[in-house]
This record gives C-alpha cells, structure tokens and sequence, in this order.
C-alpha cells in the first residue's frame, strides 16, 4: 500500500485536533472508557523507557523498528499493533522513524459489567505486546477507517467518530487479550479489594492540588497504609507514589494543552511543592519542560510526547 506522505501529515494533523477536543470519553450500558489522549504521529523516533497507569494502543503506518517491555524486544513494520499495559516498563526505537496512530485508555471500573472489568482486568495482567501483519485484521482496518475520516476536510456526526473509537478499542482488546469466555466469567480480582482501590484514586483525583501522603488516603478509607501499598501494587498495577504523581502529570499536561494558564499557576493546581519541583518531574516523565510541552502540541501538531 503506498500513502503519500504530505496527505497523511494533513490527515493526522485533523485527526490530532478533532479526536483530543471531541472524544475524550466513551459511554455505553455495559462499558465506560476514559480516554487520555489521541496520538498521529507522522514521525515517532526514540524515547526513553517509560510506563503509565493506563493502557496505550499503537498501529505502525509505515517505518520499521522496535517495541522494547524491559529486556524483551520485537520488532515493528507496516502493520504492527503493540500495546503498552499499565505499569509496564516500555519504549519505542527507529532510526528511521515510525508512523504511528495511538489512543491511551482505560476503563471505568465501576461502569462495567462485570465481564469487562474481567477483560480489561486479563489483558492488563496478560495481554499480547506486539502483532504483526495486522492490516487485514480488524484493529488495524479500523485505524485505517479512523485516519479516513480525515482525508478530505469534512465533518463527520460525533457519533461516527464514537461508534468507529469504540469499535476500534474493543478490537484491541479482542487482539490483545486472551480469550474471553462468555458463559463462565471467573474473576481473579478480588471485588473489595478493587473497590477500595477505585476509591482511592476517586480521592486523589479530586484532590490533586492538596498534599496525598499515603497515610492520608489511608485514613480516608479507614485501612492501614501497609493495607493500601499492597492493593495498589495488586490492583493498580503500580505504586500509590507513581499513580499519585501520573495524575499531577495527567492534570498538568490537560491544563497546559486547553488553559492559558501560567506554569507556576499549573504547578500549584496539580500540586507539586514549586515550579522547580513541577518542571523536573514533568521532564523527567515526558522528556521536554512543560514549556516545550505547550509550545510543540500547536506548532507541531502533536497531543503527546512520550508514547
């Protein structure tokens, strides 16, 4: 298949726009989707090992390289889809430059039936990194219709956009995931346990700007400390330190990308002790200052630096 470089720049700069301001959330009876972010990326080189607290869905348009899970790497070309679980150590190398289309989501446990909290809750412990040759298969079909909308500069209902978003991430989870078995659901989670660790980052979210130490959350959930460390490690797939500070991250990036809000201003809403404190972790997770950040999301058309 041949694509011409300078239509996919224009289609996945509209794609960038449209799909950030406009799809940020999935909403149906049995499934709820948060989505962090949409990435088209015409040119994806390397970046540093990494991991984030949420699923990250990737398709390789064109280039070639490799997708590394601490010492495991597999190689990309044309067609691959590779996904990064929560937690997991991961980076991305090309000398050449990769293409790449990719959506970060996760589910809304308490929105789901009980079958997707089992199969969002398999993939994240058991989900398959990296398939080749995926063109003819669903997941990469759908990227493909995904990126056709935005070929010629129409406007397409919200509900085409939402309906081809959830058709794609449910053909992630099929591709990725092991295979679901619909009349014996066997849940491994323990549903108190997972219940308590949903309550607890409701209240880190909603309290981002105020000090989270862990005794403090602790407290509000009246458990020990100990207790919680465990659940998050079980549960959430990361430490309570790295989900609290991936949030104060998560917060400062949306302020910086739709506010017109000071970095200093930004630093204390999601936060952190100073700006100098907020600029080294910012950098340390994304690679650029938060400056930079702001700046190269408009002028290079980008929604996220570190994939």
């Amino acid at each position: 298949m041949t694509i011409d470089k300078t239509s996919l720049a224009l289609s996945f700069k509209r794609a960038n726009s449209v799909m950030n301001h406009s799809l940020n959330r999935i909403e149906q009876p049995e499934l709820t989707l948060d989505i962090h972010y949409w990435g088209f990326m015409p040119q994806h080189f390397d970046n540093t090992e990494h991991k984030h607290s949420f699923f990250e869905a990737c398709y390789v348009l064109t280039g070639y390289g490799s997708y590394w899970e601490g010492p495991n790497h597999y190689a990309l070309s044309p067609g691959s889809l590779f996904l990064s679980r929560p937690g997991v150590l991961h980076s991305i190398k090309s000398d050449e430059g990769l293409s790449l289309s990719y959506v970060a989501f996760e589910p809304e446990v308490s929105a789901c039936s009980e079958l997707y909290q089992q199969a969002f809750g398999m993939l994240a412990k058991q989900g398959t990194p990296v398939i080749q040759e995926s063109l003819l298969q669903p997941p990469g079909m759908l990227w493909n219709s995904l990126i056709s909308l935005f070929h010629h500069d129409m406007t397409y209902p919200p509900l085409a956009l939402q309906s081809t978003a959830l058709s794609l991430i449910l053909s992630i989870l099929v591709a990725h995931g092991p295979k679901l078995h619909m009349d014996s659901v066997d849940i491994e989670m323990n549903e108190e346990g997972a219940s308590i660790v949903h309550q607890a980052e409701l209240f880190i979210k909603d309290n981002l700007s105020e000090p989270l130490p862990l005794q403090r959350v602790a407290n509000h959930l009246h458990i020990t400390s100990r207790h919680l460390t465990r659940l998050f490690s079980k549960y959430g797939h990361q430490s309570f330190v790295h989900y609290v500070q991936e949030q104060r991250v998560q917060k400062a990036k949306s302020l910086l990308l739709n506010s017109d809000r000071q970095i200093k201003e930004i630093a204390v809403i999601c936060g952190f002790e100073s700006v100098h404190y907020f600029t080294r972790v910012f950098t340390a997770k994304l690679g650029v200052t938060p400056a930079r950040f702001r700046r190269s999301q408009f002028t290079e058309g980008r929604f996220d630096s570190n994939l």
